[in-house]
């Protein structure tokens, strides 16, 4: 069991990540073509540097392939630097563009002595072209190195799918990766976390999906956060996550250049008991409700600032990934992972009993209601209830 701290741009980002890693409250890295320069620039460490400081923890280089070919993506400053691309040109639509670009991530990859990472292409449907050139460059990467890991991008839509779904994994199952990188693609929206919870019919696909490839290979789930809880039920081992939304949650927008000026980020407190990260006011009103109480939701003392919170946010979710996976069985998973929301819902009751509506019902179904329901579908699809 293991969380990967998925790559992030923002002033401090290796020196926090070393110290997550320190402190045992994650296991490695990811690093993104898109965060991480090849060539060093002026207070930005190169990928070389940052495999380095990261000594002997599990580091992954991810080609981000899949969001340099969404449209919009023009954020290209440091991804220009590692030069992934062949004379024929970008896109994985060609024999001679897949070997190419293969070639040349395989390459980066062994530069920096990690293991390779196949790219792969964001799918919004099971049945079409992009499916099929998906499938041809699993396989040209399967040729170029047979012990490759493989990528599986999927939108909300490819995993909602099912039996076509269903199908295209079947056919990248062939391939017996010994180890799978899968990333779900909500749609584009203000709070990206939220509408990747009510889409259950998607994350049920995506625990299928999950749980299929577990079965001879092990799963990798990147930007997960909290739905990764449900991925370790599923059968996945290691759960990407971070302290910024685009670290927590696939965001395409982290990949076009801003037009908006920047704002401050918001102070959250991570509420393991509640299993959601609230706004620091709510987490401040709990606390003047019952300090005891509060100490209990939160799952530990209430971080000072967001240094802490930081820590926290990332002890409670390798803590919580940790006792549902422990290498059980699918049914103990699944009953644990269950256990766990049934207690948040009994949680979120006892605050409406002091507070009506301290937090909102909109909240709780994002972070509790329509993954347990989730979990519920998948589970009855699997026969496990």
């Amino acid at each position: 069991m293991a969380v990967l701290i998925q790559d992030g741009r923002r002033s401090g980002h290796l020196k926090w990540t070393r110290e997550a890693i320190q402190r045992r409250c994650a296991d490695g890295a990811v690093i993104s073509a898109f965060c991480t320069p090849r060539i060093p620039r002026p207070r930005q460490r190169d990928a070389g540097a940052v495999v380095e400081a990261l000594g002997t923890a599990e580091v992954l280089f991810d080609p981000m392939t899949h969001a340099r070919l969404l449209s919009g993506t023009n954020k290209l400053e440091d991804y220009d630097t590692w030069s992934l691309w062949g004379n024929s040109g970008v896109g994985l639509d060609t024999t001679a563009r897949r070997l190419e670009h293969v070639e040349r991530v395989f390459s980066r990859q062994s530069e920096l002595g990690l293991p390779r990472l196949a790219p792969t292409l964001a799918l919004a449907s099971a049945r079409s072209s992009d499916a099929d050139h998906a499938v041809e460059t699993a396989r040209v990467a399967r040729g170029l190195d047979r012990h490759c890991y493989q990528s599986l991008v999927g939108t909300v839509e490819f995993f909602a799918s099912g039996t076509d779904l269903d199908a295209h994994v079947g056919r990248l199952a062939g391939l017996r990766a010994s180890t799978w990188v899968l990333t779900l693609v909500p749609a584009s929206s203000p709070n990206l976390i939220a509408d990747l919870a009510t889409s259950t019919v998607a994350l049920t696909g995506w625990l299928r999906t999950i749980h299929s490839l577990s079965v001879r290979s092990r799963v990798i789930v990147q930007n997960a956060d909290f739905l990764g809880l449900l991925a370790s039920a599923a059968g996945a081992d290691t759960v990407g996550s971070g302290w910024d939304r685009s670290m927590k949650v696939f965001d395409a927008s982290s990949y076009q250049l801003a037009t908006p000026a920047p704002r401050r980020p918001a102070s959250y407190v991570t509420q393991r008991g509640l299993v959601a990260i609230l706004r620091r006011s709510i987490a401040d009103d709990i606390q003047r409700l019952d300090a005891a109480r509060a100490q209990e939701l939160r799952g530990g003392p209430m971080p000072s600032d967001d240094a802490h919170q930081r820590v926290h946010h990332l002890r409670v979710i390798r803590d919580l990934v940790s006792d549902i996976y422990r290498m059980r069985g699918q049914e103990e998973s699944v009953s644990v992972l269950r256990a766990i929301y049934h207690n948040a819902l009994d949680n979120y009751a006892w605050l409406d009993s002091q507070v009506p509506g301290l937090v909102s019902a909109s909240e709780r179904d994002a972070w509790v209601n329509y993954p347990l329901l989730t979990l519920e579908q998948y589970a009855k699809a699997e026969g496990i209830w």
